[in-house]
C-alpha cells in the first residue's frame, strides 16, 4: 500500500513540479542514499530499481560512492518534528566513480551516515 501512495503522489508530483538536475554522491546499502554536491548537509532518500541496478554494476566495492547526475523531483514529507527527504528519479543521466577532490563536503557527510 506504501509502494502504490509513493506510485500515485510521485505521478502527481511529476505532473505539477519541473525536474531539476543534482549532482552528487550516491551509496545503495538497503535503500538509496543521494548527498548532493551543492547541499552537503543534506541526505535525500532515493528509491529506484534502476538506478539501484546501474549501482551494482558500477560500484566494485560495498559501500561505494558512486557519482551520479539525475534529473527527478525533490519532495520532503512528515512533520515539523521529523522530516525525511527523497529524490524521485525521473532520468539518470551519469553514474560513475568519483573522481580525487570531487564534492568533498558531500563525501564528509555521506561517510558520517554509512558508519
Amino acid at each position: 500500500m506504501r509502494v502504490l501512495s509513493l506510485l500515485v503522489s510521485s505521478s502527481l508530483l511529476l505532473a505539477c513540479q519541473r525536474p531539476i538536475e543534482v549532482r552528487g554522491l550516491y551509496v545503495h546499502d538497503h535503500e538509496g542514499n543521494l548527498v548532493p554536491c551543492d547541499l552537503p548537509t543534506a541526505i535525500w532518500h532515493v528509491s529506484d530499481a534502476t538506478l539501484a541496478t546501474r549501482y551494482g554494476l558500477n560500484a566494485t566495492s560495498p559501500y561505494q560512492r558512486l557519482f551520479v547526475r539525475l534529473r527527478g523531483i525533490r519532495e520532503d514529507s512528515g512533520s515539523i518534528y521529523y522530516s525525511r527527504h527523497y529524490f524521485l528519479v525521473d532520468q539518470i543521466l551519469e553514474i560513475r566513480p568519483t573522481r580525487t577532490g570531487e564534492c568533498p563536503s558531500a563525501a564528509a557527510s555521506l561517510s558520517s551516515v554509512m558508519r
